[in-house]
């Protein structure tokens, strides 16, 4: 690991737990290298409020400083708009007898120590599949819906300038019998296994502690083998862990781990967060071995060299077969680097990429 590297993560821990950041990292540091570093992991907000725990004469210059400052404001603003959006989007919804469960985003941000300096993407919700075109309507009334965007597990919509994801389902899993998994334990959840969360004074529904542990560790395995799991992400499964440890049915969660053969990639995350990220480990969570260490430490030097989505190496282009054969060379790539994450999906994303890019393929002639 670089020393750009650890020095972003010591000032994040700061940022997280409010303790001061290893002074002897920071006697040389490229600040510009660092905030590019925390740019590419959508960490930015966090940089700030770690930096300003550092001794003074160990901080960046006055001007850095209020750059940084002018950033994390407009952080704060765009979350600010983020959150008044989902009330807005869960009024609609429930005046249209439409129930849906708002996950990731926002949801997660409830557990940061300043919710309003984690840095979101868009907003997602999903509803039962016979209300999804009904939820659709509902946006187009308050936004704009893209009806020529519908994938593979969701929707596209624009509320508010804000980009506005509605699923039918939580998300797609490469390896039909996890896939299959994770739709029966949403099906099992929804509706009457739901908690609450407050948004500025508005309730809404979120998943369970035990199903969203579950949710996370799969949406992260995914996007270890397509884009590039950022920081961001796991941060978001340390402060989870941190808040809900104690809330989680830890027999239900192992069970549903299985299910999704996922028990290997819920040791190596956690392992991150603790190595790495600082959380203390829960009292439910057996002491790691060598082997796991080893494995945490190549996913996350994968995670600071490649960044949020890919960002740090590789963007992905859809505008033709060529585009499609060098995604399926990331991905091949990613599954062969990095199989030991979760072999069954890793296995699964080779067979549905290559799959995938023949059907391209196909579609051309």
């Amino acid at each position: 690991m670089t020393i750009v590297q650890e020095q972003l993560l010591s000032l994040l821990r700061a940022a997280l737990w409010s303790k001061e950041p290893d002074g002897s990292l920071f006697k040389e540091v490229s600040w510009k290298n660092v905030i590019h570093l925390a740019e590419v992991e959508t960490v930015k907000a966090l940089l700030l409020d770690g930096i300003s725990l550092l001794p003074r004469e160990l901080m960046p210059d006055e001007d850095t400083v209020m750059d940084l400052a002018g950033r994390q404001n407009k952080i704060v603003q765009h979350n600010q708009i983020h959150r008044e959006t989902i009330v807005q989007i869960d009024q609609a919804l429930k005046a249209n007898n439409i129930a849906a469960v708002f996950m990731k985003g926002q949801i997660t941000a409830l557990r940061y120590p300043k919710p309003l300096h984690r840095q979101s993407g868009d907003i997602d919700f999903v509803v039962s599949k016979d209300d999804f075109a009904k939820a659709l309507d509902v946006l187009d009334a308050i936004g704009k819906v893209d009806r020529n965007l519908v994938h593979e597990h969701h929707g596209m919509a624009w509320v508010n300038g804000v980009t506005v994801e509605p699923h039918y389902k939580v998300h797609n899993y490469q390896r039909p019998s996890t896939d299959k998994a994770m739709q029966e334990m949403f099906t099992e959840v929804f509706l009457d296994k739901l908690k609450e969360a407050d948004i500025d004074g508005h309730k809404i529904n979120v998943f369970s502690p035990t199903f969203e542990s579950v949710f996370l560790i799969s949406h992260m395995v995914n996007h270890v083998y397509e884009e590039g799991l950022g920081l961001r992400q796991v941060i978001d499964y340390a402060m989870f862990l941190d808040k809900c440890a104690d809330k989680i049915d830890w027999l239900k969660h192992d069970e549903n781990l299985y299910r999704m053969r996922m028990q290997r990639a819920f040791r190596i995350f956690t392992c991150i967060c603790v190595e790495y990220l600082g959380l203390k480990l829960p009292s439910q969570v057996e002491p790691f071995s060598y082997q796991e260490k080893q494995w945490a430490r190549k996913m996350i030097e994968d995670i600071m060299s490649v960044g949020n989505f890919g960002r740090g190496k590789y963007v992905f282009h859809h505008n033709g077969i060529k585009d499609a054969f060098h995604n399926y060379l990331w991905v091949l790539g990613r599954c062969y680097h990095l199989g030991f994450v979760c072999p069954s999906e890793a296995r699964w994303w080779v067979i549905s990429k290559f799959t995938r890019f023949f059907w391209k393929l196909n579609q051309q002639k």
